[in-house]
């Protein structure tokens, strides 16, 4: 990988014996897509930045936007942010005459005094950044493999089996009865007790399995509305149908004798685990150098990504289901 020291230089001398009377040079440079940024706060600014600890160079993009590289929602490619670049929104290159910490040096209200700079590049008003925010990672935790439930449906959309908008590879409740697919999905034993691969358990012989049943003891009444004693705490409903037990431990909802009923109208939230990571893009963007007329202008190049694991999101359900979140307490 090329360091900034060696680009810059490279761009200086072509400067110095071509073009000696400051006029701007247009060249394009091209980062490394793969370099660790870090991202802190600084006088309510975000700072992205790279420190070569190797080469004590260090470069750095301040900006007011709000940004923490997540998205919420479902996004099935890349979420962008578009951010014109100015005199709050700025890039800087340093070369340093010593090691620094970058918590230490970009994150602190008052920065230290060392190490000295050497050289620095600030960019002026004109371009824009762009910060493309992916998804790396994103898991329901639900134990059903990705084969099973990415995959698509007859009409060539994502397979979502109960309707609510999240596509089964994202559902914590893929039949939305408020028995938490990871609970459900029992694999189905024989009549030894061994595990039969690929079989899950469907307690009323429907060929449904009960993860992807909405009535999994087929009584005719909703595995939602078996949830009896959502409601003992009003200030913090249950939403549980599997601690609605008889005598024997049974719950209602695997129970066809139990058809005991209360509408529930209000479904648990669905909470998974996202890793992410932001591609920062600049185009068109020109540096001058702080202590003497020499300018420089990037047509587009890649700072490198920032990059942040396991953020626990609330994705949202369509406008047809209604979640505690946007009930509030429905016991009242």
């Amino acid at each position: 990988m090329k360091t900034l020291k060696a680009i810059f230089l490279a761009l200086l001398l072509s400067m110095f014996s071509s073009c000696d009377d400051g006029n701007i040079i247009t060249t394009t440079f091209n980062f490394d897509e793969d370099t660790d940024l870090s991202l802190c706060m600084q006088d309510e600014t975000n700072v992205l930045y790279f420190i070569d600890q190797e080469t004590n160079e260090a470069i750095s993009f301040r900006f007011s936007e709000e940004f923490d590289g997540t998205f919420e929602g479902i996004e099935e490619d890349v979420f962008e942010i578009t951010i014109n670049i100015n005199n709050n929104n700025r890039v800087t290159y340093r070369r340093l005459n010593g090691s620094i910490s970058g918590d230490d040096y970009y994150c602190q209200e008052i920065p230290p005094s060392t190490p000295g700079v050497l050289e620095e590049f600030v960019s002026t008003t004109g371009g824009t950044a762009t910060l493309q925010i992916r998804v790396s990672e994103q898991d329901d935790n639900d134990d059903v493999p990705a084969e099973l439930e990415e995959v698509l449906d007859e009409d060539g959309n994502l397979l979502d089996t109960d309707g609510d908008g999240i596509p089964d590879y994202l559902d914590t409740d893929d039949d939305n009865d408020n028995v938490l697919t990871r609970s459900e999905e029992l694999l189905a034993v024989d009549e030894n007790g061994a595990v039969i691969p690929g079989d899950y358990v469907d307690t009323d012989g429907d060929g449904i399995p009960n993860y992807l049943d909405e009535d999994d003891d087929g009584d005719g009444v909703l595995t939602i509305n078996e949830d009896l004693n959502a409601c003992v705490d009003p200030e913090n409903p249950a939403l549980n149908p599997n601690n609605d037990l008889n005598a024997d431990g049974l719950a209602n909802y695997l129970n066809p004798e139990a058809t005991g009923s209360v509408v529930r109208d209000i479904r648990k939230s669905n909470t998974i685990s996202r890793s992410f990571f932001t591609q920062v893009v600049f185009n068109d963007v020109t540096f001058e150098n702080v202590n003497n007329s020499e300018s420089l202008t990037f047509t587009s190049f890649i700072m490198g990504r920032y990059s942040i694991s396991n953020v626990s999101q609330i994705i949202p359900f369509n406008d047809t289901v209604i979640s505690e979140e946007e009930v509030g307490n429905f016991c009242q």
